[in-house]
């Protein structure tokens, strides 16, 4: 026969152990809560949802100054402020997601962790003008940080859609077709109202008009050379033409956002200049950049740059410095307060009156301020000049 106070006191007995051991987890997670806090770190949460092996590392100030830190095998690690980067081994070639760490808890999702998605290759990749042309080069989908690092309301995650953008800036044998075609340049259904105002009163500059009897086209009008002497009018009018006479109804054409680009331009490394964090006097031969008018060699074509330039971790190249870019986007303010919207009509709508966001420094730059990636450079859509020319993005038609 059992007696009768065993069973309370069991019970007692299991209370205790059970609070006992809440209290112990409670005390532990406040102990590793107050350890995240003290090393500034943020938790990464990756869903692995295309099954491949990811290697996570820690940029440095240029390429080369890389730390692996590990494979990753779990789908959550805490990291200290800093920026690093995850590498996706995929049968073909690897995919590079960028993963900036700002502080304790700084990330844009839930609980201020960075929650990060890793997918699969895209089965289809944009047609090209010409057969010969180099591939579009994938940026998936995920956060970046946008922004100039030194103001410090400025920074912020953007999240962005997968997109394709070009290797190069458009060359004067792409923009020369746009020109010659019938179906291009002369119809006025490629071109904004604006624009086509400003093409009844104006004729072009664009060094793809160039011909080998000019003196010039040595330095701007060979075919693999980035157009140059092209307004924002003109730049568009190509991007829609393109999706006309390629596109099929089903891919895009366009100047980037300015996130896009900057995302681009920044890699997964996050730099402040396309191959660097500064610019020492090592950094600086890394760039097409010689504030020389006279300089016998000026913009630099697809030919002639992988002998002497490298690209970024995406694999583009002149980010910095070659041509000054443009985007897409009307010159508006944003920070942490007010931050980048992507999708804002009000900032990307072709067909509203503003300035163009142009990006990226070039080889006329006069200081090295213009090469510096956050940098903007906003510019009336008619306005062209010798280093002033554009790369484009596709997108797939959903």
């Amino acid at each position: 026969m059992k007696k009768p106070f065993l069973l309370p006191a069991i019970a007692a007995a299991s209370l205790i152990l059970t609070g006992g051991l809440l209290t112990s987890w409670m005390n532990s997670r406040e102990r590793n809560e107050q350890l995240h806090f003290e090393n500034e770190e943020t938790e990464l949460i990756v869903a692995n949802v295309a099954n491949v092996h990811l290697h996570l590392f820690k940029a440095g100030k240029n390429l080369q100054d890389t730390t692996r830190i590990s494979a990753l095998s779990d789908d959550r690690v805490w990291l200290r402020r800093g920026n690093y980067f995850l590498r996706a081994n995929l049968p073909s070639h690897s995919i590079f997601m960028s993963v900036p760490i700002t502080g304790y808890r700084r990330g844009p999702d839930d609980d201020g962790a960075l929650a990060i998605t890793v997918r699969s290759l895209p089965r289809e990749y944009p047609p090209r003008l010409f057969s010969d042309m180099p591939e579009y080069v994938y940026i998936p989908s995920g956060y970046f940080l946008i922004g100039d690092r030194l103001n410090p309301t400025e920074p912020h995650y953007v999240r962005l859609g997968a997109f394709f953008i070009s290797p190069f800036e458009v060359s004067n044998a792409e923009f020369r077709e746009f020109f010659n075609d019938p179906a291009g340049y002369a119809d006025t259904s490629n071109w904004t109202e604006a624009g086509q105002k400003w093409k009844s009163s104006y004729a072009s500059q664009m060094t793809a008009l160039l011909t080998p009897k000019d003196d010039r086209f040595p330095r701007f009008g060979q075919p693999d050379q980035p157009v140059t002497w092209v307004n924002w009018f003109e730049a568009t009018a190509y991007c829609r033409w393109l999706t006309k006479k390629i596109g099929k109804g089903r891919w895009t054409f366009a100047l980037p956002t300015e996130a896009e680009w900057e995302k681009a331009a920044r890699g997964p490394d996050n730099f402040d200049y396309a191959l660097s964090m500064s610019l020492s006097d090592d950094e600086v031969k890394l760039y097409n950049w010689k504030k020389n008018p006279d300089a016998p060699i000026t913009v630099v074509g697809i030919k002639e740059t992988p002998a002497s330039y490298r690209p970024n971790r995406y694999g583009l190249y002149h980010l910095t410095g070659n041509v000054v870019e443009w985007t897409q986007s009307i010159f508006l303010p944003f920070n942490q307060q007010h931050p980048f919207v992507n999708e804002d009509r009000h900032r990307h709508d072709p067909d509203l009156p503003g300035q163009r966001v142009a990006r990226g420094g070039s080889w006329y730059s006069a200081s090295n301020a213009y090469l510096y990636i956050p940098y903007r450079d906003a510019f009336q859509p008619e306005h062209c000049s010798q280093d002033v020319g554009f790369r484009i993005v596709a997108r797939v038609v959903l």
